[in-house]
């Protein structure tokens, strides 16, 4: 009985230092090589996070590669140079992210298609929101602000036909938060490296597939 409640929870299994040792070899390769081989480095992180994700039991895939991603990458940030920013926030943002969640799916059901339906000024509203309220309540709105974001993000997103449903809470953020800072504070640092991870799996614990759903949800 127990097994099987284990199987079917949610859960980020990705460890600390294999977290830490991706995002430095993403970002260290992205950087000598010039962000030319960036997309491949980022489709091999986001493949390497999908595998060690699971949602109610059933395991993430993603299946895209840095030559598909490469032109939308190139494309989305000569833009965004062009215009200091302002298509990243109104078009490449969402686009990305588009093409993120079209390329993954739950393990064995990759013939069913991904979709993130959410808008250009959704997100920008959303962004907005939750930095005025980061803002004005001195950084302590930032666990309101991470469980707001997800939680639209779900609501826009369909990972092979089925939508996800997060139920975390500001304040249990806030504890866990509050828990990693003391054992970091204890540790001399050492905890930190484990604080993303942390961050990861306390966000997939609370992430479900809400059945019976295929269209988008406004907020």
């Amino acid at each position: 009985m127990a097994e099987n409640s284990v199987a079917c929870e949610s859960r980020f299994t990705g460890g600390a230092f294999a977290n830490f040792g991706v995002n430095f070899a993403v970002n260290f390769v992205g950087l000598i090589t010039l962000g030319l081989a960036y997309p491949a480095m980022k489709c091999w992180q986001m493949r390497w996070e999908c595998e060690h994700t699971y949602y109610d039991g059933k395991q993430l895939s993603f299946d895209g590669t840095g030559g598909q991603f490469f032109g939308l990458f190139i494309k989305t940030m000569l833009l965004s140079l062009i215009t200091l920013g302002i298509y990243y926030i109104l078009c490449g943002s969402v686009a990305l992210e588009k093409w993120r969640t079209k390329h993954t799916h739950f393990a064995g059901e990759e013939d069913i298609e991904s979709e993130f339906d959410g808008k250009w000024y959704q997100l920008l509203g959303v962004n907005l929101l939750t930095g005025f309220v980061t803002m004005i309540t001195l950084s302590f709105g930032i666990y309101w602000a991470h469980c707001y974001s997800v939680r639209w993000q779900y609501n826009h997103q369909t990972i092979s036909g089925q939508r996800l449903n997060f139920d975390g809470k500001a304040m249990q953020y806030f504890g866990s938060c509050i828990k990693w800072a003391l054992l970091t504070l204890i540790t001399f640092g050492i905890y930190s490296f484990w604080m993303a991870v942390k961050t990861k799996n306390w966000t997939c614990k609370h992430t479900h597939i809400l059945t019976g759903t295929a269209g988008s949800i406004e907020e």
